[in-house]
């Protein structure tokens, strides 16, 4: 849900300021009017307690310890900076610089989209489908790289590759692996699957999450994403199937006979999406997200055997 943005700050003189610092008489005050100017939020208290939690330096249990203690200046400050900007519409997970998925943590900024929960689906279908434990798999626009790292965590013999057309992005996505104590994972800079395709590298699994929305929907997207999250990472084109269309296309000679195509895609695309897989390609799948909606789509590239006519 959208938060309504507050009218203009007006500078306080030191009276006011002074008031202020005797304005909460405990962490649990702060914290319950905190919530009650994030009421439009979905989760004000939640989002109260982390940016509470943000402003400190706190873990979780430092705060309820806190809940009865005064309140510093300097806590109320900070804190005032990050609830202005959540109130303008900025994300909590840019605002706090993290973002779980997998049950794992990772960082996040502007340059990267935030990982969603729906994202976890695509995890699970690669972690379901019939792979080696050393097989190779490669995560395409791997942003801050929570496929990848997820992926390595539930595979550590797997070689995984996680490539990005953003170096910066890249760059994040190796420390999220770091912070996160993943080691077999390689980082390459790619537009998609060009630096694979130069060099006939094969895998038996590429993951993705590509842009899919169009530039009409992007006008319509929340105001949270529309106008904090990266743009390129989320819109593929005029119709929203164009990353989708070269990623198959590419994929074909990037697999291995009988690997695995596994991605996102947007509400309403399935049916063009089918169209995209010629002959090469076995067993279209359509996983549905937590609402029932379709939500992501896997593919097998046929064997040699299967792909020779019969007789």
């Amino acid at each position: 849900m959208s938060i309504s943005r507050p009218g203009p700050w007006k500078k306080k003189n030191r009276g006011c300021r002074r008031k202020n610092k005797l304005k909460y008489k405990s962490l649990e005050q702060l914290f319950r009017q905190t919530a009650s100017r994030l009421s439009l939020s979905s989760c004000p208290f939640l989002e109260a307690r982390l940016l509470i939690q943000k402003a400190a330096g706190w873990d979780e249990s430092e705060f309820f310890r806190q809940l009865d203690s005064p309140v510093r200046p300097v806590l109320v400050r900070k804190l005032e900076t990050l609830v202005r900007r959540r109130l303008s519409g900025w994300p909590v997970a840019y605002l706090l610089g993290r973002k779980e998925f997998w049950s794992l943590e990772f960082k996040v900024n502007r340059l990267v989209l935030i990982p969603r929960p729906e994202t976890e689906l695509v995890v699970e279908k690669v972690l379901s489908l019939p792979l080696p434990d050393e097989c190779r798999l490669l995560d395409v626009g791997t942003g801050c790289g929570n496929l990848a790292v997820a992926l390595a965590r539930e595979k550590p013999l797997a070689r995984v590759v996680a490539a990005d057309i953003s170096r910066r992005a890249l760059k994040l996505a190796a420390e999220n692996a770091r912070k996160n104590r993943v080691k077999n994972i390689t980082f390459v800079h790619s537009d998609l699957l060009e630096y694979f395709i130069k060099r006939k590298l094969q895998f038996e699994a590429i993951v993705s999450n590509p842009p899919y929305v169009s530039e009409s929907d992007w006008e319509k997207l929340d105001p949270p994403v529309r106008d904090f999250e990266p743009k390129r990472a989320l819109v593929a084109g005029p119709t929203g199937l164009e990353i989708i269309a070269r990623l198959v296309s590419q994929a074909d000679r990037c697999l291995r006979p009988g690997g695995f195509l596994v991605f996102e895609f947007g509400a309403g695309q399935e049916k063009e999406i089918f169209k995209l897989f010629g002959p090469g390609w076995s067993r279209p799948e359509i996983t549905k997200d937590y609402s029932g909606q379709p939500r992501v789509m896997s593919a097998r590239k046929t064997t040699e055997s299967e792909s020779r006519p019969a007789g």
